[in-house]
């Protein structure tokens, strides 16, 4: 079984090769963080390191990875460059909604597949799902919409939260079809009346694209619709949303291990401490050795988290079924990655703010950016309240009531 499309070959996790790019990444990670500095290269090199078919099986060119090897490699990233580990997102979450339509499907190898081709060739894919105004997250109802035109559709609206979209090559769209149904359709990014403006500013994960995304009349035909969801149809059990949301917490996984290494070379590198301290030897000092000892098991209790909750998608991924997989394991895994989110939102921006404890006043200087780690984890958490996600688990546990099914939780 071959892929009908030449692949760009993939770097293998853990090898040489895949530390010596990760090490490129990390170069000067701080400094474009610093200078507002879109990773337009790093992303380069993603891409042609095979980084966007890690989860395509090897027969056709992917690296075969499990969901829990791919949050071991999205960790590895974002502890190199959390920006770019996060403009990837939406391409995971792609590649493993093929994944999924491809258990209903009798493939010849995926060769039949017109997206799992192209994500072969190294095609990355972008975002464009929210949007601003008035109406509840996660609701599923859209101002942006087709209308039909000719044999096909126009496309028109406004999303923002785009992230990714502004580095990939098309860009996947939640819109509305007559106010009935929910289409998925992708587009290239450079296909007429889309326009990517790159207008994010938050204070933390600032270069990852997350702007306003137009679409003025944007010619869609069937070939660009890959799902159809009517409004009122009853959802399927799913580990999607579970999937995404888990994404985030590897992220935060990443950044955790820098403020670690951050926080030992700020230690080693001090040269005083203070006169009614323990002890002029900073590296003997008990309460940075406490400290540090701290933060390492933060970041060692996130990791371990974020990777048992992909334990539990991998076995709702084996589950599949005619795309569907079995209610129960899919359940667990939108219970277990909400268990990791309410855990580790709470460890760590308390572990990003007790890095500086350990580098005294010097730590604030603004060269060292190491703010940086506090403001893209804040960030990264305000995705979605802890505090409901929180209060979900508990009525889930007390009174057997399913979690909320939208892509927001």
């Amino acid at each position: 079984m071959t892929s009908t499309v030449p692949t760009i070959g993939v770097v293998e996790p853990g090898s040489r090769e895949y530390r010596d790019l990760l090490a490129s990444i990390a170069e000067g990670a701080s400094a474009r963080d610093l200078a507002d500095e879109n990773p337009h290269r790093q992303i380069e090199q993603l891409r042609h390191a095979g980084f966007g078919t890690l989860r395509l099986p090897k027969a056709i060119g992917g690296a075969g990875l499990s969901v829990r090897e791919l949050f071991g490699v999205i960790v590895d990233l974002a502890e190199a460059d959390p920006i770019v580990a996060h403009i990837l997102r939406t391409h995971y979450w792609f590649v493993e909604e093929r994944l999924r339509q491809a258990t209903a499907v009798d493939y010849a190898g995926y060769e039949n597949d017109r997206w799992i081709q192209l994500i072969l060739q190294g095609k990355i894919f972008g975002n464009a799902s929210s949007e601003r105004g008035s109406q509840a997250v996660g609701n599923f109802k859209y101002g942006t919409h087709l209308t039909t035109s000719g044999d096909g559709y126009l496309l028109d609206g406004e999303k923002f939260y785009s992230t990714g979209t502004l580095f990939s090559d098309y860009v996947s769209i939640w819109a509305d079809i007559n106010g009935v149904a929910v289409a998925s359709v992708i587009v290239p990014t450079d296909r007429d009346g889309v326009e990517i403006i790159d207008d994010w500013d938050g204070i933390g994960q600032r270069r990852t694209g997350t702007g306003t995304t137009r679409f003025n009349s944007v010619a869609v035909d069937q070939s660009d619709i890959v799902s159809r969801i009517p409004l009122d149809a009853a959802p399927d059990p799913s580990f999607q949303f579970a999937f995404l949301q888990l994404y985030l917490h590897g992220l935060v996984s990443g950044i955790l291990r820098s403020v670690v290494s951050d926080a030992v070379t700020l230690i080693a590198g001090r040269t005083r401490g203070f006169a009614h301290g323990p002890t002029e030897e900073l590296s003997r000092d008990p309460l940075l050795q406490n400290a540090l000892g701290k933060l390492s098991s933060t970041a060692f209790a996130a990791e371990a988290i974020t990777l048992a909750a992909a334990d539990a998608i991998d076995a709702a991924f084996t589950s599949l079924a005619n795309a569907i997989p079995d209610a129960e394991l899919a359940a667990t895994a939108s219970l277990r990655s909400s268990q990791a989110k309410v855990h580790i939102d709470d460890i760590a921006t308390r572990a990003a703010t007790v890095l500086f404890e350990v580098g005294g006043a010097s730590a604030a200087s603004r060269a060292k950016n190491l703010d940086r780690h506090w403001r893209n984890i804040r960030t990264i958490t305000l995705h979605n309240p802890a505090a409901y996600k929180a209060s979900a688990i508990g009525n889930t546990l007390l009174n057997s009531e399913p979690l909320p099914f939208n892509g927001y939780f």
